[in-house]
């Protein structure tokens, strides 16, 4: 009977170590979105390093999951990209958010036809606009859910139940300067629709989710920024 327990708790573990084993790095990539061309302002503009905003609290209580009883453990993590390890992945590469999401709407800036240029840079004088970011959330909620069975959960997730779950929340503040005379022409806060989802050990699924959700916002602050900068360019 013993040897029995003891087989069945030696492939519980095997089982939990083959999981976590499986979690992939992820990695940053952006895809800009499409705009039709309807004016330009021929000038150049600079998306400047976002200010970081976020609270600076990381808390990974994921092993709890492991005391019986307990449905499953949490991770609620303010800045994501400093952990090595999340719910439902590893390491997450060649991700900064302060530079990278300045740089994803210089992309989407450049596409729109509404500048001559846009480009990320360090220097607010080095075009005649200018955008300010700041990053207010990134939240990642994730849960190892283990359905209060502790070491045993894995034989549930092998059975077809979801092994956790994710979300990802996205708050940022843009703002347009004209670098000419220094006046704030147009700021707004954008919240992205929350990405979240169960997943299962026969189904990976990304737990970074920001890219994406960054896309639908820069597309937002593209639009509204447009009647804008068009209203000064128009003849009298």
């Amino acid at each position: 009977m013993n040897i029995r327990m003891g087989s069945v708790v030696g492939l519980a573990v095997g089982v939990s170590v083959w999981c976590a084993g499986c979690a992939s790095q992820e990695t940053w990539v952006y895809h800009s979105n499409s705009y039709a061309q309807t004016g330009s302002t021929g000038k150049k503009v600079a998306v400047l390093p976002f200010e970081d905003s976020r609270n600076n609290q990381n808390q990974d209580i994921t092993p709890l999951c492991m005391i019986p009883l307990v449905p499953y453990g949490s991770q609620l993590l303010d800045s994501p990209e400093n952990l090595s390890m999340h719910t439902a992945s590893g390491t997450w590469v060649g991700y900064k958010p302060t530079e990278d999401f300045p740089k994803a709407l210089a992309e989407d800036l450049r596409k729109s036809h509404l500048f001559r240029d846009a480009f990320f840079n360090y220097r607010r004088d080095s075009a005649e606009y200018a955008v300010a970011g700041r990053i207010i959330s990134t939240r990642y909620t994730g849960r190892t859910i283990t359905y209060g069975v502790s070491i045993c959960s894995p034989f549930l997730w092998l059975a077809g139940l979801p092994s956790g779950w994710t979300q990802n929340e996205l708050t940022v503040e843009l703002t347009l300067i004209d670098c000419r005379n220094g006046r704030t022409l147009f700021t707004k806060t954008y919240t992205a629709a929350p990405r979240e989802g169960y997943f299962w050990v026969y189904l990976a699924k990304s737990d970074l989710n920001y890219a994406e959700m960054l896309a639908e916002l820069n597309q937002q602050f593209c639009s509204d920024i447009r009647p804008v900068l068009l209203a000064g360019t128009k003849a009298p």
